[in-house]
């Protein structure tokens, strides 16, 4: 069944098309892993199945919200459910960059950190999971970074 946008172009139904299918393709996803996470009968692959499975519902409700967007954009109505549009008109910015470039230094210590950290913990990498959830950990506050540095540059003002 095809879900067709009124009055979309080619490109936005082809977006649209493809989060879609991003979504039917990943539907399962959280159910397998929740799957894995109860039979398997071993506590550290329950345990690393279930933080997997807790991403996938999150990517699972942005892409919705992601589709929901783009629909409501297509069709000229407000989407309650869906990605923001980023505001032409922001009261602050100065602030708003001067507390996002406190939150990045914040972050690039916390990177700096967990780093050391998971270099710490090798000599137990085989023996527990500890160096593998602070990789994670670091991976988390890379996104952190890139998303702090958009903020950064959405209040500063600049085009996209």
């Amino acid at each position: 069944m095809v879900d067709s946008l009124q009055g979309a172009s080619t490109w936005e139904q082809e977006v649209y098309d493809q989060i879609r299918s991003h979504i039917a393709a990943e539907s399962g996803f959280v159910d397998t892993y929740g799957a894995l996470a109860d039979d398997v009968g071993s506590p550290d692959i329950t345990y690393l199945a279930r933080l997997i499975m807790e991403d996938e519902q999150r990517h699972h409700r942005v892409f919705e919200e992601l589709a929901s967007s783009m629909r409501a954009e297509v069709e000229l109505r407000s989407a309650e459910d869906g990605v923001p549009d980023v505001a032409v008109v922001r009261r602050n910015s100065t602030d708003l960059v001067e507390r996002t470039e406190r939150l990045l230094e914040l972050e690039r210590e916390d990177l700096k950190s967990l780093k050391h950290l998971r270099r710490s913990l090798d000599p137990v990498s085989e023996t527990t999971l500890w160096a593998l959830l602070v990789e994670t950990m670091e991976l988390d506050t890379r996104k952190h970074i890139a998303i702090l540095r958009h903020i950064r540059k959405i209040a500063r003002g600049m085009t996209f």
